[in-house]
């Protein structure tokens, strides 16, 4: 695991459909699993703000390369000029100006055992395709919508406010409508929280190419690998809504099963899968209200279900290898062998 990295990152200052397609589900009883989950959330704002000089050493303590990536990260503070002084003083400020934010998260989220509960399940599945994977601790936090997602030696952090459900307040505030408009926050519910932890599992297993927002990768190529990515999430939730896996609504995800033919035809008329083009890429593979120049009923992030189906037309001419096996086929071999051409 690497040492740390970090997921939706921008800082603010102040319908279900059919589930697993891919084969029988295993039996995953009788695999071990104890999941350790601890509140970063709950330390921090237990500190005393007018003792934090002598308090938060302990959470530095506890939290020994989760504390230091808050304070860089969510707070902001990676200057050298960036004292102990400018430190308590900025934490003093945070806990200030996130305590409303802070009752409602601990309102919400007072027990955490269902979501425990229901992580173990999913990590049963990890290990079952990864038995030699560790099991990483969670580190809840409440980061004023900023990283959703922080991976560092200390566990797998995990951003509360973002899972708030979407019809929260906070999330109708302008500037944060302004970063996360409504097409984005209508995810921000607790059901989301499995799939997003496994997707930064899955990341974590498969660093994504660094140069997958450069020229260097074609635009076929990230929908291949995209499509690999939600292959081994479904393995991971076997049970879970494609919706949820897409990110769709469910008229969204029944609008691409019954176009599949008419996207993959648009895409080949518009000879833009093997472009190389970052801005035409990111039309097709990242989050948006519709995607351009398709109807106003397709949905943003359209090529990862396009890559989500050319998977399954490989499996099915090659059969299913395995996680393992099948991530590490080349693009270009397996869209070749997946001979994907919907009607």
């Amino acid at each position: 695991m690497k040492s740390y990295y970090l997921i939706l990152g921008i800082t603010i200052l102040s319908g279900l459909s059919s589930c697993n397609h891919s084969g029988t589900t295993p039996d995953v009883s009788d695999i071990k699993v104890h999941l350790q989950i601890e509140r970063f959330d709950q330390d921090l704002f237990a500190l005393d703000s007018t003792k934090v000089p002598e308090e938060l050493p302990s959470l530095i303590q506890k939290f020994p390369n989760f504390t230091p990536l808050f304070i860089r990260q969510i707070m902001n503070l990676q200057s050298a000029a960036d004292t102990p002084a400018v430190v308590y003083a900025e934490m003093r400020k945070f806990l200030a100006q996130n305590q409303v934010l802070k009752d409602s998260v601990f309102q919400k989220f007072s027990n955490l055992d269902g979501i425990q509960k229901e992580l173990e399940n999913d990590f049963r599945y990890v290990k079952y395709y990864y038995p030699d994977s560790s099991i990483p601790k969670i580190i809840t936090y409440i980061g004023n919508f900023g990283y959703r997602e922080m991976f560092t030696n200390d566990g797998l952090g995990i951003s509360l406010d973002f899972y708030m459900g979407n019809t929260f307040s906070y999330y109708q505030i302008p500037e944060v409508l302004e970063v996360f408009p409504a097409y984005l926050s209508r995810k921000f519910s607790p059901e989301y929280l499995p799939v997003n932890t496994m997707n930064a599992l899955i990341d974590d297993y498969y660093p994504p190419d660094d140069d997958n927002d450069t020229a260097s990768t074609t635009l076929l190529e990230q929908i291949i690998d995209r499509g690999k990515r939600l292959y081994l999430l479904n393995k991971f939730l076997p049970t879970t809504a494609d919706t949820l896996k897409l990110g769709y609504t469910g008229t969204q995800y029944e609008w691409c099963k019954a176009n599949e033919g008419q996207i993959w035809n648009f895409l080949l008329q518009q000879n833009v899968l093997y472009n190389h083009d970052p801005e035409i890429i990111k039309n097709y593979m990242s989050d948006a209200p519709t995607t351009q120049n398709m109807p106003t009923s397709a949905p943003g992030n359209i090529g990862s279900f396009v890559g989500w189906q050319i998977i399954r037309k490989y499996i099915a001419r090659k059969g299913d290898m395995g996680p393992q096996k099948l991530m590490a086929v080349p693009p270009k071999e397996l869209f070749n062998d997946a001979q994907y051409n919907p009607k």
